[in-house]
């Protein structure tokens, strides 16, 4: 195990963002930034131990403060869409910036993932940990209370990485914070269409033409987007058109900690498992590029050129009565517990 930390770059306001490598004893290898906590990599062996990076990112700090897909960002205060950018908390009445067309989006301006946190490194015996905390002023970006953000990445050498987010707050506000990676786990495949996607829902979000849901519950059962038994993207895809843009409601208890998603691809034999506490997933297939914005080395980024797993509580909660409440009170704690596992397809026929 080790862990290390290196100047990464300068931000257009002068400030210093450090990469720092977390790496296990079976060659997983990931690096994230201190701006906006963005994973920047995240190396895995397939199954013959060819390492490959399966996240899309950019080359440099000016592609990553130029982003605006959230690549490997931590979103927040709120992921998803606030419609229009309001919302209450006990008849008060708040108005966030807006800047997803008329919504907010991920936080809007005043989003966690184009923030500089500060950076604390562990090295246990069988993990390295990092702890990134943001602290975020009472009214910015229009949500209320000077918040304590505290993110910590731990990567194990059960291949695992896990993500906790954590949040204290002095005056009563809305928190719903996630992890945006694009994953790509094939090492030829530009596209994700041979990747076996497995949610473990019967339920998702409705939302209406804006991406806002509307309160109802869509049943997966009969539709191109189940992907209860497990299927593969490019079958899925082919009956939408648009893309894949769901809020998967986790079939579990709601707080309790729980198998939530699988992805495998076969080819390159890597497997990724999401366990989660948070009641929803948000499957996403990177619908908005279209090739003319470049990741990294060159390559355009292209439309189904990965997806997203981003577990969180159900976008724009406080304005359904019926999704779980997001609102965190003075004084009180809000806590997000992720598990990403990296791992293999078993193949009972070694050579």
């Amino acid at each position: 195990m080790n862990i290390t930390r290196k100047h990464y770059g300068t931000l257009s306001n002068g400030s210093n963002v450090d990469i720092i490598e977390l790496s296990n004893d079976h060659k997983i290898t990931i690096k994230i930034l201190t701006y906006g906590g963005i994973i920047e990599s995240i190396i895995t062996p397939d199954e013959e131990g060819f390492l490959k990076n399966i996240v899309l990112g950019k080359d440099n700090l000016e592609g990553y403060e130029k982003d605006e897909s959230s690549l490997g960002a931590i979103v927040g205060p709120t992921a998803g869409r606030i419609s229009l950018g309001h919302f209450t908390i006990d008849d008060r009445d708040f108005s966030l910036d807006n800047n997803g067309a008329k919504h907010s989006l991920h936080g809007g301006a005043a989003g966690l993932g184009k923030k500089t946190w500060t950076a604390e490194l562990e090295k246990r015996t069988d993990s390295v940990k990092l702890v990134l905390t943001f602290l975020a002023a009472d009214g910015e970006g229009g949500y209320p209370g000077n918040r304590m953000f505290k993110t910590t990445y731990i990567l194990n050498n059960k291949n695992q990485l896990l993500i906790y987010f954590d949040a204290t707050t002095d005056k009563d506000t809305i928190i719903n914070l996630s992890s945006h990676s694009y994953f790509n786990m094939s090492n030829e495949d530009d596209n994700i269409y041979d990747t076996l996607v497995m949610m473990n829902a019967q339920k998702a979000l409705h939302v209406d033409g804006e991406m806002i849901p509307d309160g109802q519950i869509d049943y997966v059962l009969g539709t191109p987007y189940n992907f209860s038994r497990g299927a593969k993207l490019g079958e899925a895809l082919k009956g939408m058109k648009e893309g894949i843009d769901r809020v998967y409601i986790i079939n579990k208890a709601y707080g309790v900690f729980g198998i939530s998603s699988k992805a495998v691809d076969e080819k390159s034999g890597r497997t990724l498992d999401l366990v989660t506490d948070q009641p929803g997933v948000v499957l996403y297939t990177s619908n908005h590029f279209d090739g003319s914005e470049m990741g990294r080395n060159g390559k355009p980024l292209i439309r189904h050129g990965a997806f997203c797993l981003e577990p969180q509580h159900f976008p724009d909660a406080p304005n359904h009565d019926n999704f779980p409440c997001i609102t965190v009170r003075a004084g009180e704690i809000y806590k997000s517990r992720n598990q990403f596992t990296f791992g293999l397809v078993s193949h009972s026929h070694h050579h």
